[in-house]
């Protein structure tokens, strides 16, 4: 090893450089360019390569945080719109949702087709009440079964119809004694 850091020292490859003839010179030069060109090649490469690379990852990091950017404004929507429909409204007195289904069903049938309505509620959890409407009417046909659930889904405070129940009368074949069951989530308390 001692052999090898002496014969690598600068004193010794300057003497050796100097008794080189001047074409061997020239070809010592040309392969030392030709190294050094290839040593800046390889540099430059690399860091071409790495450049790429990064613009990659920096193109893959902006569509995911454009996802998740996305994901975020939906939720807040979300959010939004939760908060609206569970809101505490002042206004909204504790049997709104008996007063409001019976105003839809009298929309579209007379008095005498309803033969019950009962309210009742249940809670949901810790933070929520289910209010239902158990309603019976009598004597309906389809088309007034489908006007009434129309007006259950087109109304302004979200409903839904948990139950239908719809019985064919003997008598007469084109009309139905209806059970249906709406209801509605509010927040507890």
């Amino acid at each position: 090893m001692k052999w090898f850091t002496k014969w690598l020292s600068l004193a010794n490859l300057q003497h050796a450089y100097a008794r080189l003839a001047p074409r061997e010179r020239l070809f010592v030069a040309i392969g030392g360019a030709t190294f050094v060109a290839f040593l800046l090649f390889f540099l430059v490469y690399e860091c071409q390569s790495a450049k790429a690379g990064l613009r990659t990852r920096i193109t893959a990091k902006r569509r995911q945080l454009e996802k998740v950017e996305a994901l975020a404004a939906s939720y807040v929507e979300l959010k939004r719109q939760t908060d609206a429909l569970t809101a505490k409204d002042p206004t909204r007195s504790p049997n709104s949702l008996y007063t409001m289904v019976d105003g839809l069903v009298a929309k579209n049938l007379s008095r005498d087709k309803v033969s019950s309505m009962t309210p009742s509620s249940k809670p949901v959890g810790d933070q929520y009440v289910e209010e239902s409407v158990a309603v019976q009417l009598v004597g309906i046909t389809l088309q007034q079964t489908v006007g009434v659930l129309y007006e259950f889904e087109q109304s302004a405070t979200p409903l839904y119809v948990s139950r239908v129940q719809m019985k064919k009368r003997a008598a007469d074949p084109y009309q139905f004694d209806v059970n249906m069951a709406v209801a509605s989530i509010k927040t507890a308390g």
